[in-house]
């Protein structure tokens, strides 16, 4: 299964971006190879949007889960539309740190269904 991360730099060992819509990069990975590739997030840099951008961006390059420490209201809405499982970030700052959470079943998930216009800063 393919999940999302936010970077802040186009590196594994990057610090982890806590914002969703504009995190500088994002890793893809693959949770049962391990494999990963690393892309630029082109809707960084939009002025209004970018949450809804990149959740379709995501979507379309087949991710099916996502790790954030927050989430925008619009993008909370549309990722309640393609039913995409968000889990928090918490305090985790690497991407092994994450995996290995996010493995072992210790992340826990944002709930959109109570609060429609999305969560921030889990």
């Amino acid at each position: 299964m393919k999940i999302a991360i936010g970077l802040e730099e186009n590196n594994y060992n990057s610090q982890v971006d806590r914002r969703f819509g504009r995190a500088s990069f994002f890793i893809l990975i693959d949770s049962i190879t391990n494999n990963y590739e690393i892309i630029e997030n082109e809707a960084k840099d939009e002025a209004t949007g970018a949450g809804l951008k990149v959740v379709k961006n995501l979507v379309n390059l087949g991710v099916k889960e996502i790790i954030a420490g927050e989430i925008g209201p619009k993008a909370a809405i549309l990722i309640e539309e393609f039913n995409i499982p968000v889990y928090k970030l918490g305090e985790l700052k690497k991407v092994n740190e994450v995996m290995e959470n996010y493995r072992e079943k210790r992340l826990e998930k944002f709930d959109f269904s109570s609060k429609p216009q999305g969560l921030r800063m889990a």
